[in-house]
């Protein structure tokens, strides 16, 4: 299965400024528990240098790059690593070809409204150890990670149930996992926003194609961008902001649309796109944010998605729940959880991928909080799997501590 894209639609990027200082290599967190991967350094801008497009790719080890952006932060000369890498990584699979079960990872959105109307059915399936190990076996998803399960009724559709009121308007991208998955994290959003004073809308919406991306296939990706771009220009020129509360998809659509897959009129989205706490926190600076909280008596550790900080917004999430009296909350300080989006399903990653993710759990576990906080699904599937705590989204916590009463 090939997903193959003109050359020429490429992005175009510079490797020759590599100083080859290894500032990359020290965060990559892939080479660090494995010697399969030589790094990014040697996958992006030293192998970039003698790979031509008519030649075969002899990059094997390219797959194991997990996307994680630690590389871009780090690279003094502004490289962009992570770019090189996954390019890499797209002709490797272009050429190789794509397993079905890679399409089927990075396609669950065609999918998961029926696996939502049959929650019931569709989670019973998913945990029964048969069906994994015909997974595992078969598909090569590993049996030892736990398949999300699906909700019902989905949020999209408990949105058309439910009024929402306020002076001014924002548009809210919620993303497939929140529809079908974790549907409290969009209902959370909505009555956050709202009690700020907005009414909240939804401007039509795709998958905003980061699996495929993750996957090397630039073509699907591009095409959900294709398709979402419009919708969104539509939204931010009739006056109204979007903001998202999955920093994964924020990155996609503020970043990767414009400076990776060109796609026009996305510089303009991202001017006016926002991470849902860097939102909130721009309300708290015009003095108009909504901060009557109640006291929460909890320990509660908060881990900073790779995401988000290759955003370079900060940690808003952090700033904001400070402010709720009596809720003790700890930074973690650990890098790459370790799933890396589909990463770590796949029965040959899984290792590397709980591998990476063991600083993490011990930082969690020197901590030795009630619950953990993230902006990012994978971050929240694979702290739950690491250390089997209560995993929150922030603005979960955010709309528990409001006073004020909801329906």
């Amino acid at each position: 299965m090939t997903t193959t894209i003109k050359k020429a639609d490429w992005p175009k990027t510079n490797s020759d400024v590599c100083i080859r200082c290894a500032n990359c290599m020290a965060v990559c967190p892939v080479s660090r528990v494995t010697p399969l991967f030589p790094g990014p350094k040697q996958a992006g801008p030293g192998a970039e240098r003698f790979r031509k497009p008519g030649d075969p790719s002899v990059d094997k080890w390219i797959d194991l790059c997990i996307g994680c952006h630690l590389c871009d932060m780090a690279c003094s000369s502004g490289v962009p690593i992570a770019e090189l890498n996954l390019m890499a990584k797209a002709k490797y699979l272009d050429e190789k070809g794509r397993p079905l079960r890679d399409w089927l990872l990075t396609h669950s959105f065609l999918f998961s409204g029926i696996a939502s109307s049959l929650s019931a059915i569709t989670n019973f399936i998913l945990k029964n150890r048969v069906v994994k190990w015909l997974a595992d076996h078969v598909l090569g998803i590993d049996r030892r990670r736990e398949l999300p399960a699906y909700q019902s009724p989905t949020f999209r559709q408990w949105f058309r149930e439910h009024r929402s009121k306020g002076e001014r308007k924002v548009a809210y991208f919620y993303g497939c996992y929140v529809n079908t998955n974790e549907v409290d994290v969009g209902q959370a959003t909505v009555r956050v926003l709202e009690t700020n004073g907005f009414e909240v809308i939804f401007p039509p919406q795709e998958c905003c194609g980061l699996p495929m991306l993750g996957n090397g296939d630039f073509r699907g990706a591009r095409e959900m961008g294709l398709k979402n771009v419009p919708s969104f220009l539509k939204t931010i020129r009739s006056g109204v902001e979007i903001i998202y509360s999955s920093t994964s998809c924020g990155h996609m659509i503020r970043h990767d649309y414009s400076r990776f897959l060109n796609i026009p009129g996305s510089e303009e989205v991202a001017g006016h796109l926002f991470d849902l706490f860097e939102f909130l926190r721009n309300l708290r600076e015009k003095g108009s944010l909504n901060t009557h909280f109640k006291e929460l008596p909890i320990k509660v550790a908060y881990f900073a998605p790779c995401h988000l900080r290759a955003l370079g917004i900060g940690l808003p999430a952090l700033e904001l729940l400070r402010l709720i009296p009596r809720l003790e909350i700890e930074n973690i300080e650990a890098d790459c959880c370790g799933l890396g989006g589909t990463f770590g399903f796949k029965k040959e990653k899984y290792k590397i991928s709980q591998e990476i993710g063991k600083d993490l759990k011990e930082a969690i576990e020197r901590l030795n909080p009630e619950a953990v906080l993230t902006d990012c699904e994978g971050c929240r599937m694979q702290i739950r799997h690491l250390t089997g705590l209560r995993v929150l989204h922030p603005i979960q916590v955010l709309r528990d501590a409001l006073t004020e009463p909801v329906e």
